[in-house]
């Protein structure tokens, strides 16, 4: 049986998860120890590791009426982070 078009973005979304888990803990391991971080890291934890813009718009297509009616009312960033979570499963 195919699966439903929000399985496969919840999937996605724990693929990313699974993917910055190990990394993330360790710097942020380390900036509560006060200790420094590289820019990149910072740069990292605020935009690659950062999953809340996935999670409000797996969150926004899970109250919306349909899947397809919800998925019209995104905007272009928020249609690319569906491409995103579709991309990685």
């Amino acid at each position: 049986m195919a699966m439903k078009p929000l399985d496969i973005l919840e999937k996605g979304l724990k693929i990313l998860q699974n993917q910055v888990k190990t990394k993330k803990e360790k710097l942020e391991a380390r900036l509560a120890e006060k200790k420094s971080i590289s820019l990149q890291d910072e740069k990292w934890l605020d935009h690659d590791a950062n999953l809340v813009d996935e999670q409000l718009v797996l969150e926004a297509l899970e109250n919306a009426s349909d899947y397809e009616r919800g998925l019209e009312r995104l905007d272009g960033g928020q249609k690319s982070v569906v491409r995103r979570l579709w991309e990685v499963t």
